[in-house]
């Protein structure tokens, strides 16, 4: 069921006062959102459940899309226990949606809300609203990740229970699809509280700027350091314009970093970073990126040579080679 979004009185009062400002109220546009994810190291699942997504205007109204909105019939069933469905309410229509990040990855994405009507302007900041409590009748959290080596599956602790995001604006008469972009590898922290998902790394991008960043690896591209192969190698991304290539947590991180996926059979490698916005890039090549901690920068990289620079993303993407 659509639902119009309406962002409060003072907002609408403003709404036929004209001007171009993108930050003015002006007539109504269309909006989209997707989720993606960049994977992290470990885990085979990371199931996201969530209830509501609020939306600030700068106009100072507040709008919130629930469960009816959503494209909840879309919930990965791999995140649900054998046996058992979401609850629902009094009308059938499920208490939260659920979403396993690791299953969208690179260019792949799941819709969650589809040509919602909302007046136009700029939104100052996003808020997903992430069940961290309750549990189905078998004790798995809505929220939960799954380990890769033991298969336990443990509760996702968001601070204040949501996610504060990016702003954006949506244009009159206009249809705009966002995706929000977890990188968990900077987003996903596990401490002696347990697995905590934390805004940092979570990016709304808009889909008409943003395009895919893929290449190859070379069986020997990492034989001259210590992991002597490429098993545990990344791609970091860094902005062109950044002073060094550090490591997560540091001053000088990458935008964002993926694993390089391993032909068993040739050795060689690949990857695939999906919505990173155009610009200029410097990709290196990380031989030993399991090590690297998203909240400890100690610069204990090992870039392989050469790291490959000044790298201009466009609308028709960009393909390296190591």
């Amino acid at each position: 069921m659509k639902k119009a979004v309406i962002v409060g009185l003072v907002s609408a009062a403003l709404a036929g006062c004209g001007g171009s400002d993108s930050s003015d109220s002006n007539g109504t546009g269309t909006f989209s959102l997707a989720f993606s994810d960049a994977p992290v190291d470990g885990l085979s699942k990371v199931c996201v459940a969530f209830d509501q997504i609020s939306v600030h205007h700068v106009n100072g109204g507040e709008s919130s899309w629930g469960t009816t909105s959503f494209a909840a019939d879309q919930s990965s069933p791999e995140c649900v226990p054998e046996d058992l469905t979401i609850p629902s309410d009094s009308n059938g229509n499920p208490d939260f949606m659920v979403i396993n990040l690791m299953a969208y990855q690179g260019n792949h994405s799941q819709q969650v809300l589809s040509d919602e009507l909302m007046e136009s302007g700029k939104y100052t900041q996003m808020r997903l609203s992430v069940l961290e409590k309750g549990t189905y009748s078998d004790g798995t959290p809505y929220s939960h990740v799954e380990e890769t080596d033991t298969e336990n599956k443990e509760g996702i602790r968001v601070p204040s229970g949501e996610l504060k995001l990016d702003g954006f604006d949506v244009v009159a008469d206009a249809t705009q699809a966002y995706t929000l972009e977890f990188d968990l590898r900077k987003s996903m922290v596990q401490n002696a509280n347990g697995y905590q998902l934390k805004p940092r790394g979570v990016r709304l991008v808009n889909n008409e700027n943003v395009a895919a960043i893929d290449g190859t690896v070379s069986s020997v591209a990492c034989n001259d350091y210590t992991t002597n192969n490429i098993n545990d190698a990344f791609v970091y991304v860094y902005p062109a314009s950044t002073d060094d290539h550090g490591d997560l947590g540091s001053e000088f991180e990458p935008y964002t970093s993926v694993a390089v996926a391993v032909d068993p059979l040739t050795q060689n490698g690949s990857f695939n970073v999906g919505y990173v916005p155009f610009g200029t890039y410097d990709l290196a090549l990380v031989c030993n990126g399991s090590e690297d901690h998203p909240e400890i920068g100690d610069d204990q990289l090992e870039i392989a040579d050469p790291i490959q620079q000044d790298l201009i993303l466009s609308t028709t993407g960009l393909t390296v080679s190591f």
